[in-house]
């Protein structure tokens, strides 16, 4: 009798836990930001993306946009009076990447390392707009997180039919390494003829339909467990706006499907300052919005 009551709560509890969703706004730590601990001390929120670091030059020397040191002591202070955990991100959209400017993996991984000891953190996101030596990232991600537990996210462009093809290549080499990864959809700049809060979230499924492929014994719970969403708040740069309706109707679906991460680019533009312009803006979302909107949104479902 006690086995089978075992049983019967094993069954009943193992496959409906929640996760949870893990938020964090993306930071342009090269660009105006406000302040980390004000930010925190006014909104309560303490875990930030901050983006993005790029090589010196063309080498394999990590620094904030090419240009500024990591060690810019501002930062380091708001990092430390907030009280909570980044992610630093390499990549975007402009610049050199440290993944094309180191060599190899071994100088790849000593960078990588260097930024996170820097930062103070163990938490890496690569944000993969540019070609890359798939298999020398691979490999320096592999020995980084057998060495040290790093946390991995890859951020992926999106478009309308899903993931790029270079995507989907980067997956299959981080699956054939056993690399412990969370895929984060860039839901933002993609082409699209109908509805914009549908097509995001179709674009949501549609990588969840993605990463199965990829990884073959998952289940669409499984593969929710791995994937995360960020969003371009406001104006985006092909037309589209990603009002605060919007942005709720993604996160319901996020949480519906208890996606391990979401996040937005970026808190710089978090405001109304520039409400109804339609081009985009570092600085501001282009939107009817308060203070923190988008943030706050994000916050009730993390």
């Amino acid at each position: 009798m006690l086995l089978a009551a075992l049983l019967l709560v094993t069954a009943c509890s193992g496959s409906n836990s929640k996760q949870g969703t893990t938020f964090a706004p993306y930071v342009d730590v090269t660009g105006t930001h406000p302040a980390l601990d004000e930010v925190a001390a006014s909104t309560g929120q303490k875990d930030f993306v901050l983006a993005f670091v790029l090589a010196s030059g063309t080498t394999c020397t990590p620094t904030w946009g090419g240009t500024k040191a990591l060690t810019d002591p501002e930062l380091l202070q708001q990092i430390k009076a907030a009280s909570g955990n980044v992610t630093v991100a390499t990549g975007g959209a402009n610049g050199t990447y440290l993944e094309n400017a180191c060599t190899d993996a071994t100088a790849l991984k000593a960078a990588y390392e260097s930024t996170l000891d820097t930062l103070g953190t163990n938490s890496l996101d690569l944000d993969i707009e540019q070609d890359i030596p798939v298999n020398t990232v691979v490999q320096a991600l592999k020995q980084l997180q057998d060495e040290r537990g790093t946390k991995i996210m890859l951020t992926l462009k999106v478009e309308s039919s899903g993931l790029t093809d270079s995507g989907v290549q980067l997956l299959q080499a981080a699956q054939a390494a056993d690399l412990d990864v969370t895929v984060n959809a860039m839901l933002m700049n993609f082409a699209t003829t109908g509805d914009w809060a549908t097509s995001l979230v179709q674009s949501l499924d549609t990588v969840t339909a993605q990463i199965r492929r990829v990884w073959t014994d998952l289940d669409d719970e499984g593969a929710h467990r791995m994937l995360g969403a960020t969003l371009m708040i406001g104006q985006n740069d092909t037309g589209e706006v990603t009002t605060t309706s919007v942005a709720q109707t993604v996160l319901d679906a996020v949480a519906d499907r208890d996606l391990a991460f979401a996040g937005f680019w970026s808190l710089n533009r978090d405001n109304g300052d520039c409400a109804g312009t339609t081009t985009t803006s570092g600085t501001c979302s282009g939107v009817s919005q308060t203070a923190y909107e988008f943030t706050s949104l994000f916050q009730k479902i993390a």
